[in-house]
């Protein structure tokens, strides 16, 4: 039997949990910045691409109402607190206490940084593989709730 202690954590153990989580995030996203460069947002997408074939989720119609129904219930069922609709062509995406946003606190990282613009990127990749259509971020607001919207080339 494998002796674990997860019944007897504490919150100090969660926060330094998070300050080494927090930490790690910074140094990926420094290096692949350093590494990447200009293609960042390309990485990006792809990591969001590949997480979207591992997500629970089984769309007959790959319709964007739909995948972003879909994507909105995974994201809520790991206790993000994130909502979206549609506009036209664009989604329009608020996520209240982002963990990205806690992270960049943390660290002394800039807010609407490359940590946040990978973020939205790799949703990008998420929701134009459920989708069909690529997908392109664009910041409207970041702090306690942060809003972007997605624009799809391909709406059907």
């Amino acid at each position: 039997m494998i002796d674990t202690n997860e019944l007897t954590l504490t919150p100090e153990d969660y926060d330094k949990a998070f300050t080494e989580v927090s930490f790690l995030l910074d140094m990926f996203v420094e290096t692949i910045v350093t590494f990447v460069g200009k293609s960042t947002p390309s990485l990006a997408v792809a990591a969001g691409r590949k997480m979207a074939n591992n997500m629970p989720i089984h769309l007959t119609d790959s319709s964007t109402a739909d995948a972003l129904n879909e994507f909105i219930r995974v994201f809520r069922i790991q206790q993000m607190e994130i909502d979206a609709h549609l506009e036209g062509k664009e989604a329009v995406i608020t996520i209240n206490h982002c963990p990205i946003r806690s992270v960049c606190l943390k660290r002394g990282m800039e807010m609407d940084g490359q940590a946040c613009q990978m973020f939205h990127y790799y949703i990008a990749g998420i929701l134009a593989e459920l989708t069909g259509s690529p997908a392109r971020p664009k910041t409207v607001e970041t702090g306690e709730q942060c809003t972007f919207n997605m624009m799809f080339s391909m709406v059907r």
